[in-house]
């Protein structure tokens, strides 16, 4: 998490113990005794959902976007684009409202190489472009045929709604692989 996180995270779980600490000082202070007890009940179940939370948010940063779960698989997500020469117009593409779309309608792939010789078969290379994604392996969809590209390559079928930005490995783009950072900008990985 970075460090804003993790002051923000440490303020939330003080404020928290800080409240219910304050609840158990008023009542031996005013002699409350169990009058009220939903106060105490609500501050405690609060706590614990924070706590919760809170723990869950760190598992989930502490997974970088190219490293897999043992539960995930990389996908191969083709793209194209008509006005693939302004780099610009592959950006758009990349917008999270989009990939739920994509995981409909969009050829997807289990293996790179069967893309990458898919955009190879292809006149003019830079309309063409591929995303990797991590997925769960059960968002693989069992189909009755195998389904095939119109070269012949194997395509697979994904769960609808299984593709997600946060899992976006990379993109790649006329043989250059990109990522995003976490401006939401497409940074090269790859060496000139």
């Amino acid at each position: 998490m970075p460090e804003n996180h993790n002051e923000l995270k440490e303020k939330i779980l003080y404020l928290a113990k800080e409240a219910v600490e304050q609840d158990k000082t008023l009542r031996q202070e005013m002699q409350v005794g169990e009058k009220f007890r939903f106060i105490r009940d609500r501050l405690g179940a609060l706590f614990s959902h924070i706590d919760l939370t809170l723990k869950e948010m760190q598992k989930k940063s502490e997974i970088k976007p190219d490293q897999l779960a043992e539960d995930e698989v990389i996908v191969y997500v083709y793209l194209f684009n008509a006005h693939g020469l302004t780099f610009q117009n592959w950006y758009k593409m990349l917008n999270p409202n989009v990939f739920y779309e994509y995981s409909v309608n969009r050829p997807i792939y289990a293996d790179k190489a069967n893309i990458e010789a898919f955009i190879r078969s292809r006149s003019n290379k830079v309309q063409h472009g591929y995303l990797a994604v991590a997925i769960k392996k059960e968002h693989i969809l069992k189909t009755i045929e195998p389904l095939k590209d119109v070269i012949g390559n194997p395509v697979i079928k994904v769960k609808e709604g299984s593709l997600k930005i946060e899992r976006l490995i990379n993109f790649t783009h006329n043989g250059k692989r990109y990522r995003l950072n976490d401006e939401g900008e497409l940074i090269k990985i790859d060496k000139d």
